[in-house]
């Protein structure tokens, strides 16, 4: 019976799904890379992993039609913030801005003329993140845009990446307390746990928010022992 609730763990379905995804053909060297890195199993715990800690800002929520703007993230090390890998890719689009994004993101057509590409913004996050668990609050996010990116340029569907979602894990913490309703946004989630207040809508600075919040997380899950990687990937579902 136990081996069976492992087997279906969803830890080992996506190991087994990546293991699929690396027979395919044709997959660019930096993602081919990343793929071959961080294999947890059911009894690694959570520090045993370094972690990247990323947010985009977008134009919107539409992966078909809109776009990003920017990407941050900081990474965590040995289960510390390592401020000094922290990296802020504004991303150079020809679109115009809507101007109510603009006002909410603090970016200005400028900064975006100024930036790079989306394929070195992309190809740089890989890079960074090898060996490295994802990271974000409400990843779905960043993980469809991405997801969208790679299926336009490299024609992969359903990347077998690993995210760690801290608002799903905020969510299931709310639930297992009969408090459902809890606000689950990074600021109001932040402030229960007595974290500081940070200027959202700004890549960075929620990638740096979301990476306190996680080990905030894990030692409150459990103060006095080592949390299973597999417990924060099961809650982050």
């Amino acid at each position: 019976m136990k081996s069976i609730i492992h087997y279906f763990h969803p830890l080992m379905r996506i190991m087994r799904e990546r293991q699929q995804f690396l027979l395919k053909q044709n997959i660019p060297d930096f993602i081919n890379d990343n793929l071959q890195e961080t294999l947890p199993t059911l009894n690694d715990t959570a520090e045993s992993f370094d972690y990247l800690v990323l947010d985009f800002e977008t134009t919107g929520l539409d992966v078909n039609n809109d776009l990003i703007l920017s990407i941050g993230w900081v990474e965590i090390i040995n289960s510390h913030i390592d401020l000094a890998s922290c990296k802020h890719h504004y991303i150079n689009s020809k679109s115009q801005i809507k101007p109510v994004t603009a006002v909410i993101n603090h970016i200005t057509p400028q900064m975006l003329d100024e930036g790079e590409s989306i394929h070195e913004a992309i190809k740089a996050l890989f890079t960074a993140s090898k060996g490295k668990i994802l990271v974000a609050h409400g990843c779905l996010v960043e993980a469809h845009f991405l997801q969208k990116y790679l299926e336009r340029n490299f024609n992969l569907l359903a990347l077998p990446l690993l995210w760690v979602d801290t608002l799903s894990i905020e969510k299931h913490m709310a639930v297992a307390v009969n408090n459902p309703d809890l606000d689950l946004t990074l600021a109001s989630t932040r402030e229960r746990y007595n974290l500081p207040e940070y200027n959202s809508h700004n890549a960075l600075a929620d990638a740096v928010s979301t990476a306190e919040l996680l080990l905030a997380q894990q030692k409150k899950l459990q103060p006095h022992h080592k949390i299973r990687f597999a417990q924060l990937y099961k809650m982050s579902q």
